[in-house]
């Protein structure tokens, strides 16, 4: 991907003016917060609250992806996203916007893993189809 591929899909709204972070900080986290098997999350060895579902249908991901992020925050509560492959950083943003920004960074087609900035909640998307859900952290 070219930087002026990114700065077409990062500089439209809604993700145009998203408050950008350091996504190694949030990859360091995971795995320091969970089991890992290569470099990705061991979903059979997480304790907890977590819920995991195969979805062979991108739309159906999307929405079912998109309303479990939805479901878990009031207006003002901030959402962290980073992505595993071609996105080229972390963003933040708040529950007012979720529902927008969530339909854009769907489209990019990597690993998408979002987070409560208090770290309650994790939310991953896979392209191939998994989503992963885990409450209570």
């Amino acid at each position: 991907m070219t930087e002026d591929h990114w700065d077409d899909v990062y500089g439209a709204p809604p993700l145009r003016d998203l408050e950008r972070c350091d996504e190694s900080a949030v990859f360091d986290w995971l795995s320091r917060r969970f089991p890992v098997a290569g470099s990705k999350i061991d979903w059979d060895r997480v304790p907890g609250r977590h819920r995991h579902w195969r979805v062979e249908d991108d739309a159906r991901l999307a929405a079912m992806a998109s309303g479990d992020v939805c479901a878990r925050l009031l207006p003002d509560a901030v959402v962290e996203h980073v992505g595993d492959g071609l996105s080229p950083y972390g963003v933040r943003f708040t529950g007012a916007a979720a529902p927008s920004v969530l339909g854009e960074l769907l489209r990019i087609p990597e690993h998408h893993y979002f987070l409560a900035a208090d770290r309650s909640w994790l939310v991953v998307v896979a392209t191939e189809g998994d989503l992963d859900v885990v409450d209570g952290l």
